[in-house]
């Protein structure tokens, strides 16, 4: 697709080392469709602002913030700054442990050209070692998990999405709105490729791989096997903002699934032997899902 545009947007809090690798790894892309890279530095202490200074590209749009605002405020702010301050086609979201590789962009672009009625779509997304990012594995349409493990298609129709290499069309971004801010982290990429998956088609794109430098190869939401004690406190927000994307599908069977899975989850953590924290696991747990029973904060569009 020589002749369309893209903004990527990065989303940096406090990961230096990490932010440095990835840069390069987005301006140097194969296609020149890119045209610019958005930076949302959350109000990063490590020398984050000064590198970022530095930095000479005319493609960067560099958003230095007051406040750590979370993953979901960050995004929210760099959609929006795509939609305000560029007139591209696309925008291409991922976090600052995100490395694409080479032609991850060109291949992303390949499948919009291939499916006209597409409006947005998510690369395969790999661990260091080359497995699967356990954390970052689409939910296909069909529930198969399989078409994503070992399926021969190169295109696979999904339903939801993590924000690590996920590309939107302008004109849906204007349909659907910005990522929930008032998530702060964890579930506002599922939410929001949900409201995607709804309006227009979504595809996982097999060729266009990205690897995940996390920290662990961990399973999403594993309060189970969650050992650092600084993580717990997110915790809290994966069972608040669960609920709400729950209610968003507006099916009382996607609910009660929901439900039912936080009530495994607490079993799980209460029953088995040698769960760390085991106590306050279990009280995050409980306030998280009471919490977003009430939760509901307003959808922003963009006029």
């Amino acid at each position: 697709m020589s002749d369309v545009t893209v903004s990527a947007v990065i989303v940096t809090y406090n990961r230096l080392s990490l932010l440095k690798k990835a840069i390069p790894k987005v301006l140097n892309q194969r296609t020149h469709a890119l045209k610019h890279l958005i930076i949302i530095n959350g109000a990063s202490n490590d020398g984050t602002r000064e590198y970022l200074d530095s930095l000479v590209d005319k493609r960067l749009i560099i958003i230095n913030l007051s406040e750590n605002i979370g993953g979901a405020g960050g995004f929210n702010q760099g959609i929006r700054q795509f939609y305000e301050r560029t007139s591209d086609d696309f925008v291409w979201v991922m976090d600052d442990d995100s490395m694409p590789s080479e032609d991850a962009l060109e291949k992303l672009l390949a499948m919009f050209e291939a499916n006209s009625l597409a409006g947005w779509g998510a690369s395969k997304v790999i661990w260091v070692d080359g497995s699967f990012s356990r954390m970052n594995f689409p939910g296909t349409v069909t529930g198969q998990r399989y078409h994503i493990y070992s399926g021969a298609e190169n295109w696979v129709q999904i339903k939801n999405a993590t924000f690590v290499s996920t590309i939107f069309k302008r004109a849906l971004v204007q349909q659907i709105g910005l990522p929930q801010k008032e998530y702060f982290i964890w579930g506002d990429d599922m939410e929001f490729t949900q409201r995607a998956a709804q309006q227009m088609i979504g595809y996982y794109v097999r060729d266009s791989v990205v690897v995940h430098e996390s920290q662990f190869n961990a399973k999403p939401g594993d309060i189970v096997g969650e050992k650092l004690n600084e993580r717990l406190p997110r915790y809290l927000y994966e069972y608040r903002n669960r609920i709400l994307t729950s209610r968003r599908r507006h099916k009382r069977s996607k609910m009660l699934k929901t439900l039912a899975h936080s009530a495994l989850d607490f079993l799980r953590t209460l029953l088995l032997p040698g769960v760390s924290y085991r106590g306050r696991k279990l009280l995050i747990i409980i306030k998280g899902t009471y919490r977003g029973l009430k939760f509901n904060p307003k959808i922003e569009y963009l006029s």
